[in-house]
């Protein structure tokens, strides 16, 4: 694999509004890789699809490789490889978690998360410098995406990817734990203007077994979308739907981070059909055809 060009922001917004497809490449510090396959007004984000730390802090970081990789959300970047407009995102969130505001990404020093100690000291002001100025940029680039999405169509998408840990407790089969396998964040979302969309698209989600164990699809029921989805649906809360998906981690052992290759293909396959289905819908979409569900506030939650 070549590596990837680095662009600087300009660079990018001049190839978009020279309609150069398709072009890949990486952001100035690395913070994202893009991948601009063709002209669409909806794209896939994968934030911590990987664990990646930037080498100056192995020294500071206590969480181990392996730790980090089992909080982090893995292979969710290939749910968005058909995507024409694709942002993937392998730093760490154990450096700084970009569905997060600026001010609580970085995680305190004195505080384990999901059980680990992130930290052997409190980074200094230069460390946090550079890890937020990578928040930043990330961010910047993905309001250059939406910018860019809504000038395709009236309305445009986001599917904001994201899987979950549920053997944290006790290691039981996935057909067993209580919780969905598909959890649609959608708090933030204008419901008055998108909720006949969502409910299309938790419809056609639903249905799908793996091992002959039915798939449940849940809404805002372990997820209300987090600080990415809040804020470009505060941004533009009649133009943009953002779907924060999490993912139940049935296509991994998520402790030593093996991939189940079959169920992890039929979780995309179905994924990418229901996909083609609303994207058309929301290019045909109308409003005013009836939609009736009250706008919900943004949630407080990650």
């Amino acid at each position: 694999m070549k590596p990837l060009i680095h662009f600087s922001l300009p660079e990018i917004v001049k190839k978009l509004q020279k309609n150069e497809f398709p072009f890949s490449g990486s952001t100035l510090s690395g913070s994202a890789e893009f991948h601009f396959l063709q002209p669409s007004f909806y794209a896939g984000v994968a934030m911590h699809a990987g664990n990646h730390v930037r080498s100056s802090l192995d020294h500071v970081m206590s969480a181990t490789e392996q730790e980090r990789f089992r909080e982090e959300d893995p292979y969710t970047e290939r749910f968005i490889k058909e995507l024409p407009i694709q942002i993937i995102a392998r730093d760490s969130r154990f450096e700084y978690d970009l569905n997060r505001e600026a001010n609580r990404a970085i995680y305190g020093h004195d505080r384990k998360m999901w059980g680990i100690r992130v930290w052997k000291r409190e980074l200094n002001e230069e460390e946090r410098n550079l890890s937020l100025a990578k928040h930043r940029e990330f961010h910047d680039l993905m309001d250059v995406v939406v910018e860019y999405l809504l000038h395709q169509g009236k309305y445009s998408v986001m599917f904001d990817m994201h899987s979950f840990c549920y053997q944290r407790k006790e290691i039981i089969p996935w057909s067993q734990d209580p919780g969905p396998e598909i959890n649609i964040g959608s708090r933030a979302v204008n419901q008055a203007v998108f909720g006949r969309i969502i409910e299309n698209f938790k419809h056609h989600l639903s249905g799908l077994s793996i091992d002959g164990y039915p798939i449940r699809v849940a809404e805002n029921e372990l997820f209300e979308g987090g600080y990415l989805a809040r804020r470009l649906s505060k941004a533009y809360p009649d133009q943009l739907l953002v779907l924060a998906m999490e993912y139940k981690k049935i296509f991994m052992d998520e402790v030593t981070g093996e991939m189940y290759d079959k169920k992890l293909d039929v979780l995309i396959e179905h994924f990418n059909r229901v996909v083609e289905k609303i994207v058309q819908s929301v290019f045909f979409f109308n409003p005013s055809d009836g939609s009736t569900h009250k706008t919900a506030k943004p949630s407080d939650g990650d």
